[in-house]
């Protein structure tokens, strides 16, 4: 279903938020661990983080993409269908 407001946040956004808001927060403890001398495995631990941030926001512009796409081929749909209509009568 869609939304009547684009800007209402869905299900989806919803996710996004929670999870970026998470990475973010997670982003913190390779400084923590870097302070602690273990430089190591907070580069590891911050490459990870990295590309989790990175994959969601990828798989959610795909997500909206083709969501966008499906909708704007069901409106020009409908539409060339009502001018249709209109010529007919």
């Amino acid at each position: 279903m869609k939304p009547k407001n684009s800007r209402q946040n869905t299900y989806t956004k919803k996710m996004l938020n929670r999870i970026i808001t998470v990475a973010l927060l997670d982003m913190q403890f390779p400084f923590l661990l870097a302070l602690l001398g273990k430089q190591d495995i907070a580069e590891t631990m911050g490459g990870l983080i990295v590309t989790e941030i990175i994959g969601v926001f990828l798989v959610y512009c795909a997500k909206s993409f083709f969501e966008t796409k499906e909708s704007e081929k069901t409106r020009l749909l409908e539409t060339q269908n009502e001018t249709e209509d209109e010529t007919y009568e």
